[in-house]
């Protein structure tokens, strides 16, 4: 019987790291549920919390879709030559000193 899907919303690596870490204590997961669990236990950088507050800053503070700032949090990009490959779907050009704040946002996680 086909899984019907009541809700869908975009998650950063911690949420999913989280939400598998639940599924797997309560039983067993699946092939491809283990081998994404490992891929969020070995690249996610920050907390949920974290990585949520984050996301939501980038988000209200640059004007970003959330598609954007939640890869931006899961990558945590160094430097702006880094920050602007995430950037380059975004309708807006930001100047070089947007491009220091959002890398001041990431740092504060």
């Amino acid at each position: 019987m086909p899984v019907k899907i009541l809700k869908e919303r975009l998650l950063n690596l911690a949420e999913v790291k989280k939400i598998l870490e639940e599924r797997s204590s309560k039983g067993e997961l699946s092939y491809v549920q283990r081998v994404t669990l490992d891929y969020a236990t070995k690249f996610s950088q920050l907390s949920v919390e974290k990585s949520s507050e984050i996301v939501k800053k980038l988000i209200e503070n640059f004007g970003i879709s959330e598609s954007t700032a939640i890869q931006i949090v899961n990558a945590v990009p160094k430097s702006i030559n880094e920050l602007r490959v995430f950037l380059t779907n975004e309708q807006k050009i930001f100047t070089e000193e947007e491009l220091v704040e959002f890398l001041k946002t990431l740092e504060e996680a």
